[in-house]
């Protein structure tokens, strides 16, 4: 089985949102639960920075690609009527 760059850049993008929306989670909650908390929060929070720059930048190549010729999976789905 072949993956598409745009495939790949899907995936891609919606492991990293969910791990961001993790960290998002672990950063709500975890004040309290954690021993040296003001550390590991800046870590989350410079972490949580980061993907989302990623994020962004993925989608950016998703939509150049997408601009080449390739349709991306959300365009492909508007054309199969399920999006």
């Amino acid at each position: 089985m072949t993956i598409t760059p745009n495939e790949l850049l899907d995936t891609s993008i919606a492991q990293l949102r969910t791990l961001a929306a993790f960290l998002r989670e672990q950063l709500a909650n975890g004040p309290d639960r954690m021993p040296s908390a003001a550390v590991q929060i800046r870590a989350c929070k410079e972490l949580l920075g980061s993907l989302s720059a990623l994020i962004l930048r993925l989608q950016a190549a998703r939509e150049t690609l997408a601009g080449a010729g390739e349709p991306c999976r959300d365009d492909r789905r508007r054309a199969s009527g399920t999006g």
